[in-house]
């Protein structure tokens, strides 16, 4: 899966942690648009809390409902192996990809005042 643009949407709470949510589109027709947390992490990067697909309607859902089934958590299926075992190489090439598309890492770091 490759990341053809990501922009940064917003600060939020995801089970419990300060995250920037990250709207990134994929040239995988599976999964094009998808939601991706970013927390702080303890080597002064950012750890990715959690992936969400994203298959609400602007025009049916003009309001940021993430309420109902437009938004499913799908962190374990994204990366998981056919064993069941997280493919952490695929995980953290994603998760790069993400991070270094041009701005993401200094919008994160604006909004989340993290310095």
């Amino acid at each position: 899966m490759i990341v053809i643009q990501a922009h940064v949407r917003r600060a939020t709470d995801r089970d419990g942690i300060h995250c920037a949510e990250v709207e990134v589109q994929t040239n995988d027709t599976q999964t094009p648009e998808l939601l991706a947390y970013f927390g702080q992490s303890l080597d002064n990067d950012y750890d990715m809390i959690a992936v969400v697909n994203n298959d609400a309607s602007s025009e049916i859902d003009w309001y940021d409902n993430n309420m109902h089934q437009a938004f499913t958590d799908i962190s374990d299926d994204l990366f998981d192996t056919p064993t069941m075992k997280t493919d952490w190489g695929e995980r953290e090439s994603f998760k790069e990809q993400v991070l270094s598309y041009p701005g993401i890492r200094a919008d994160i770091r604006r909004l989340m005042d993290w310095s």
